[in-house]
Order: structure tokens, then C-alpha cells, then sequence
């Protein structure tokens, strides 16, 4: 809808120019118009500015503000505006194409379990960053139509673990936090507990509904077998993620995804928290510090026939092995990698006063090659480990597959 004239919001650094609404929410209104380069964007305006909604809208922009995962939007400016109908706190980000209730009409059952990858990327990330969306819905996952990904946005409602928390807030008993098609069934429970799970929840009735165009409800629902038999194996997936007894149902989109994998190993990515930086990362990922960064020699001294020297760091036992087998390399006579003695930060080494120098430019020049065979040696690990577990899933298929067709072939 557009605006009967442009409307200007401005931040401490850039300032937004605001023509039209495209969106409406429980809370909220979102905008669509230009930044002062012209580059388009959308802005969220926080309309209810309750306590709690003030709240919930603060632990929102700091989590998206801080996100780098790809499949959850990221906000890139804030303010508050005393425009007319678009006064409020407001929260800036990429303006996308549409969201994914406008491409469930015309995707293939290809696109659809894709698309689902995407989606269960962007909650899993999420998840292990410790927030619960608890509003998921094909409203909230935009679109991208150049790269033809998606994002999952609205974490209005969203509980945030403690260190994601910029302002605490709490849900009183009554209070209805979810839409009620996609809502799982503990969030219709006044005082149950709403975590992870109701999110499965909702992405087990989308994923159903990328398929046959409607979310099941009920017992006797259109199942994905019904519309693509090449896909079925996603049907007992289904039932399980959603469960109507919270125990029961998948804990996890770990969970959700190895089983995907028991049938097709490429259509999903296991994730986990980098150990570098807590950012999400493919479980494939080398993220040992010392495999990206050398360490950095920073002092030498030499005493009387040893020669002791400094690293920035302390370097991993992998590290040393990788220094002692680094193929050709260039050293001094009866100084190789070998005769160097680690501890922490601390390296030593044997070597007469005419070579000290000699022996410190070497073992400078040996640090960043020992730390690409390192990181050549971790990536040669995880694809090992990656095609033994993808190996363990395929004779777990194939068991059930037997087992399935011998009961089939029973009779009494």
C-alpha cells in the first residue's frame, strides 16, 4: 500500500526514505522504501509500545543486528521515529521479494524440500545460538528471488537464552505467543512450556504443506506420498515432528535432518557453533584456530647452546605433528622440526650461536606451512568422518527397508 508521500526516518548514520507498507503484524508494521543510496530496504516500526512489546523488540534487534547466518535476516540500522503513523522504535534490513507463502503455489517437490533445507538452516542456527522463534509460518520466511534463498524474520515473540538477552522479559501464563494454524499444541496450553519442540512443530506442518498445500491437521490429512512418491520417505518425518505429546516429537532439527539424510544424504547440512567465534557453521567446517592462523614468533633468546623462543599462543599436539610433516622444507644441519621441544608458548631448541639466527629463520618460515598441513589434515578428517556416518545412515535405510518389506509380506 502506498504512502500518500514519502516519509523520512533518520538514524544516527543514514537516513531512509519510506513510500509504502507492505506488511502488518501482531505488534508491528513493516515498510518498504530507500536508504540514501538508493538501495532498497524494509523497515520494521514497533506500533504497540507496551513495556513487554518494548522489550521483546530490543532482545530482537540485538539478535538480528549481531546475525551472520544466511538464512536469518539481519538488521542493519535502528532508531526511533517521531513520524506521524511510523512513530516508534524502528529496526532497518535488506528488503526481499516476497516470503515463502507466495512461492508454495508454483514449486516443485524438488524446490520444496530446498526450500525446507534452507528453512530448517536458518532455525537450527537459531536454536544452537539459543533462541526459540515460536511464530514460525510461511509469512515469516522471506524470499530472495535472486539467489532463490530464503530467511527465516519476526523473532518478535522469540525466547532468547540469558546471554542473548539485552532486557529481560517474561511470558505471563496467559498470554498467547504463536498464530494458531501453526501453533503447537503446548503453546495453546496456558503456563506449559514453549521451547525448541513447538518450532519443529511448525516446520513439520510447512514441510507437509510445501507438498501438498495444506498443513495436516488431524488424523486423516493429504500425506506427501499422495502427491510425489519420490518424496514419501518425508511422511513418517512428518508425523514425527509433529507429535501431538511434546515428548514424543523430534527434539532437535539435528534430528530432523539425519533422518532426511537416512534417504537423501545431500539434501541437508548438519550445523554447529564454531569454536573460533560462535558463529554457525557446517559440522563439516574446520574451525581449529591454529588451522587458519599461524602462530606468531615473538621473542628469542639464545642461552648458552639452547635457543629459546616465543609464540603469540600455545600451539595443540596436531600442530606440532603437522610442523614434524610438513613434507620439503628448508633447515639447518641437525636443527630439523623434530629436535624442537614444545610447551605452551614456549619452543627450545638445541643450536650453537653461528646458527641460532639461521635456525629463527627457518622455523618463521616453517609456521604458516605447518598450519596448512594441519588444516589440509582436519578437512581429509571430516570428510572421512562425513562418509562413514553417510555410510552408517545408508545401512540403517537399507535394514528398515528390509525389515518393512518382510512385514509386508507376512501373512497369518
Amino acid at each position: 500500500m502506498k504512502l500518500k508521500g514519502p516519509v523520512t526516518l533518520e538514524t544516527t548514520f543514514a537516513e531512509y526514505s519510506i513510500d509504502e507498507q507492505i506488511g502488518e503484524g501482531g505488534a508491528g508494521r513493516v515498510y518498504g522504501g530507500t536508504d540514501d543510496t538508493g538501495t532498497r530496504v524494509a523497515v520494521k516500526v514497533l506500533t504497540q509500545t507496551t513495556t513487554d512489546k518494548r522489550r521483546r523488540f530490543k532482545n530482537e534487534i540485538g539478535f538480528l543486528a549481531n546475525n551472520r547466518h544466511p538464512n536469518i535476516v539481519t538488521v542493519v540500522d535502528h532508531g526511533i521515529s517521531r513520524e506521524g503513523m511510523l512513530k516508534g522504535p524502528f529496526y532497518v534490513m535488506r528488503r526481499y521479494d516476497g516470503s515463502l507463502r507466495g512461492q508454495m503455489a508454483k514449486i516443485s517437490p524438488l524446490l520444496a524440500l530446498q526450500f525446507f533445507s534452507q528453512m530448517l538452516d536458518g532455525v537450527e542456527a537459531a536454536h544452537l545460538l539459543g533462541v526459540t522463534h515460536r511464530d514460525l509460518k510461511p509469512e515469516n520466511f522471506l524470499f530472495d528471488g535472486s539467489s532463490g534463498s530464503l530467511a527465516v524474520a519476526d523473532f518478535g515473540v522469540a525466547s532468547f537464552a540469558q546471554q542473548q538477552l539485552l532486557t529481560l522479559v517474561e511470558t505471563k501464563p496467559t498470554q498467547r505467543l504463536a498464530n494458531f494454524v501453526y501453533a503447537a499444541p503446548e503453546q495453546r496450553t496456558p503456563g506449559a512450556n514453549v521451547g525448541p519442540a513447538a518450532d519443529i512443530y511448525a516446520l513439520g506442518l510447512i514441510l507437509n504443506e510445501l507438498f501438498t498445500g495444506t498443513p495436516p491437521h488431524g488424523t486423516d490429512y493429504k500425506t506427501i506420498a499422495t502427491v510425489s512418491k519420490e518424496y514419501e520417505f518425508l511422511d513418517p518425518i512428518v508425523t514425527q515432528m509433529i507429535k501431538q505429546n511434546v515428548g514424543e516429537r523430534l527434539q532437535s532439527i539435528t534430528a530432523v535432518k539425519t533422518l532426511i539424510q537416512t534417504y537423501q544424504a545431500e539434501a541437508v547440512t548438519l550445523q554447529r557453533l564454531s569454536k573460533i567465534n560462535k558463529t554457525v557453521i557446517p559440522v563439516g567446517s574446520v574451525d581449529e584456530p591454529l588451522a587458519h592462523e599461524p602462530p606468531k614468533l615473538i621473542h628469542a633468546n639464545w642461552d648458552n647452546g639452547t635457543l629459546r623462543l616465543t609464540l603469540d599462543r600455545p600451539v595443540t599436539i596436531e600442530w606440532v605433528r603437522a610442523l614434524q610433516n610438513m613434507g620439503s622444507y628448508q633447515s639447518i644441519l641437525g636443527v630439523d622440526p623434530y629436535r624442537f621441544t614444545f610447551d605452551g608458548v614456549n619452543v627450545s631448541v638445541p643450536a650453537s650461536e653461528h646458527v641460532a639466527q639461521d635456525v629463527i629463520n627457518n622455523f618463521k618460515n616453517w609456521l604458516p606451512t605447518a598450519t596448512q598441513v594441519l588444516k589440509q589434515r582436519l578437512e581429509y578428517e571430516k570428510r572421512q568422518e562425513e562418509a562413514h556416518r553417510r555410510e552408517d545412515l545408508r545401512v540403517q535405510r537399507e535394514t528398515e527397508e528390509r525389515r518393512l518389506r518382510v512385514n509386508r509380506n507376512l501373512r497369518i
